[in-house]
C-alpha cells in the first residue's frame, strides 16, 4: 500500500528508457536505409514478411476462423444498423415545408 506521505516518484528511468529507444531507433532507421549492408537487410525482411503473410492466407483452419469472424461482423453490422434505425425513427421531427419565420402578415419579406 503506497503511504500519503511519501514522497513523489522519480520518473527519470522512464524518461532515460525513453530517449535510450529514441536514439536506438534513429540509428537503426540510418543503417537499414543508408547503407547497403541495411538496405540488403530490409529488402530480406520484406520478403520474409511476405512469404509469411502468404502462408497464412493459405492456412485452412485460419481460413475458417477468418470466415467465422467475418460472420460475426455481418451479424454485429446488421444488428447496429437496425438500432441505429429504430433510433432514427423515434428521435426524428416533423418539419413543416412551410418556412413562416420571416414573413409579416402573411407576405415574405423578400424585396
Amino acid at each position: 500500500m503506497s503511504d500519503y506521505n511519501s514522497p513523489p516518484s522519480d520518473h527519470s528511468g522512464f524518461l532515460s528508457g525513453l530517449a535510450l529507444g529514441l536514439v536506438l531507433g534513429a540509428a537503426g532507421s540510418y543503417y537499414l536505409e543508408n547503407t547497403e549492408q541495411g538496405k540488403k537487410m530490409l529488402a530480406n525482411l520484406k520478403d520474409q514478411a511476405k512469404d509469411a503473410v502468404e502462408s497464412i492466407k493459405d492456412n485452412p483452419a485460419l481460413a475458417e476462423k477468418i470466415a467465422d469472424l467475418q460472420s460475426t461482423i455481418d451479424q454485429a453490422r446488421s444488428t447496429v444498423n437496425s438500432a441505429a434505425e429504430r433510433v432514427a425513427d423515434a428521435t426524428s421531427v416533423e418539419t413543416t415545408s412551410k418556412k413562416t419565420f420571416f414573413q409579416r402578415h402573411g407576405l415574405s419579406l423578400k424585396k
